[in-house]
């Protein structure tokens, strides 16, 4: 375990180019070119600046280690830095302070931020079999034709044995809209059917449908 001021200490080839994130202590004196004394990445050293791998702003209300401002694609941003700190460096330990125990134990804010990664686990999972039964379409915008939309038993990079139709898929009930591949004799396009909103001047069956621009 590290206190915050015995982290402060490293912050030079001497002791040891030490920084936190999330409360874990990663030894990154072997990057002395980014962290090093003038480098671009110094300002981490000997603290916890979690909130500035995100926002990038090196200031005393920016060298934090408070990201509780953070959306939560931010803080699964700030995740996959700590997953390439535990790849590319030495794991030293953990900091005694806003996510962990003096004994090590995780604190109420490391639980926080792991809801947060699940939660969007768990939207991402979602997500993925949302896409699995209604792949995108392939989308290719042209100046003189329009806006050429069309399924194939690969479109939206979804393998499938089927092809499907080209449908306005409303994602939300606020409106937000994608072009989806829909069978029209699944269970699932029956269920959701009241989501899904034919294109204007496409054929019902047509496997590929072109959306003509109003020219002036």
């Amino acid at each position: 375990m590290f206190t915050i001021s015995e982290l402060e200490r490293y912050t030079n080839l001497e002791n040891g180019l030490y920084l936190s994130i999330l409360g874990q202590v990663f030894d990154v004196t072997k990057g002395e070119k980014h962290y090093g004394s003038g480098r671009s990445y110094h300002a981490f050293t000997g603290r916890d600046a979690s909130l500035a791998f995100i926002t990038g702003e090196f200031d005393d209300q920016g060298l934090t280690d408070d990201i509780s401002s953070l959306s939560m694609q931010q803080v699964k941003a700030l995740n996959d830095w700590v997953q390439f700190y535990k790849t590319n460096y030495i794991y030293k330990g953990k900091l005694y302070g806003r996510y962990y125990n003096q004994d090590g134990s995780p604190t109420i804010e490391f639980y926080k931020i792991q809801e947060k990664l699940l939660l969007l686990q768990k939207e991402k999972a979602l997500e993925e079999a949302q896409n699995r039964m209604f792949p995108p379409c392939n989308v290719e915008w042209n100046l003189d034709i329009g806006t050429v939309f069309w399924c194939t038993e690969r479109s939206g990079g979804i393998d499938r044995d089927w092809v499907g139709v080209p449908r306005m898929f409303f994602e939300t009930a606020q409106g937000s809209s994608r072009c989806t591949c829909v069978k029209l004799d699944s269970k699932e396009y029956e269920e959701n059917k009241a989501r899904f909103k034919e294109y204007d001047g496409c054929d019902k069956y047509a496997t590929k449908c072109t959306l003509r621009m109003n020219k002036t």
